[in-house]
């Protein structure tokens, strides 16, 4: 399965091929890394009830302002992306160049260090089934322990070419090399102890590729298998596609206009719309598979009936069924239906 979700991925514009072996991201897979990168930042630093920093520069800079601002008192945290990373990650192989990660490191006191590893371990691994469409499939390795008491757990995803790690957190409880000693002391009541650290390491490429294998599926489609992508709403490149039915030239002409009009709106509410050219010899079949390798959710269908009536075709990439709705609530429907997820 896996050759052929690497397939889809050069087709569909998820990847583009370097040589036999390496791929680089391509504009689709930029798309659908940018949305990762996105509900990482929303998770680890937005919505979190710790207070997490983001870090661009120094390391070392923005742990002091994060310490003084949090008034040496912890659970506090720092985000960043890095270069470098004691981990291995087994989708990595397949790209060209040095892949990025994603770093968190939350400094915790000793006496509420172990509930922390403990929580944020469900957390991580959480966040990773709430995106998936198919949770089961992440698990966690055992965990490891060293001489010094510093721990190592990671999740993994099941794949069917086998276990595949995604992400990697250890609990240290010694000194950070990145930080001084004297400064790695925060309080606990009157008094200063040594924090222990949390960390959490994410391959950004490594992400990208395992949510794709995550997505794929193989439906029956009139009797017959055909792959889609079935991506989280949150995830999906686009969220919007438009298909045109037609068979004269002036009312392709008139739907093509319209299909422009709604998309321009959806766009101006910040939805991810796909809008490609038809032709009368279009085929509403011929365009179904197009957008459902590209892991659309969803489908506005206009033809000649929504000229005379304004009602507009919803097709779910997942169940395949339309649902009419009128084209001046187009706009309002769509944005119920993402605004929970």
């Amino acid at each position: 399965m896996f050759k052929k979700v690497l397939e889809l991925c050069k087709v569909r514009g998820f990847l583009n091929n370097i040589n036999n072996d390496e791929s680089v991201i391509g504009p689709v897979g930029a798309l659908l890394q940018q949305n990762l990168k996105t509900e990482w930042l929303y998770n680890v630093v937005i919505n979190r009830e710790t207070n997490v920093f983001l870090c661009e520069g120094s390391f070392g800079d923005t742990y002091e302002f994060a310490r003084n601002v949090c008034q040496e008192r912890s659970p506090f945290g720092i985000a960043r992306v890095i270069k470098d990373t004691e981990d291995t990650f087994d989708f990595d192989r397949y790209f060209f160049g040095r892949p990025l990660f994603l770093h968190t490191t939350m400094f915790v006191i000793p006496s509420f260090s172990t509930q922390f590893f403990h929580d944020w371990q469900r957390q991580r691994r959480t966040w990773w089934r709430k995106l998936s469409a198919c949770p089961d499939r992440y698990s966690f390795s055992d965990l490891q322990t060293n001489d010094y008491g510093n721990q190592l757990l990671q999740i993994y995803a099941e794949h069917e070419s086998g276990k595949v790690l995604v992400e990697s957190l250890r609990f240290n409880k010694g000194l950070n090399p990145l930080v001084t000693r004297d400064h790695l002391y925060l309080k606990d009541g009157r008094k200063k102890v040594q924090a222990h650290y949390i960390t959490s390491n994410i391959s950004l490429s490594n992400m990208l590729l395992n949510y794709i294998c995550d997505a794929y599926d193989e439906p029956d489609f009139l009797d017959k298998q055909r792959p889609l992508l079935r991506f989280h709403r949150k995830l999906a490149p686009y969220k919007i596609s438009f298909a045109i039915s037609a068979t004269k030239s002036e009312t392709l002409e008139e739907l093509s206009l319209l299909a422009l009009y709604l998309c321009r709106q959806l766009r101006d509410d910040h939805v991810s719309c796909l809008l490609l050219p038809s032709t009368i010899k279009t085929t509403l079949e011929s365009q179904w598979p197009h957008y459902d390798e590209l892991g659309v959710p969803y489908t506005v269908v206009l033809n000649e009936n929504t000229l005379k009536n304004g009602i507009s075709l919803l097709r779910s990439r997942d169940t395949t069924l339309k649902e009419q709705v009128h084209v001046t609530k187009l706009r309002t429907y769509v944005e119920q239906l993402f605004k929970n997820y």
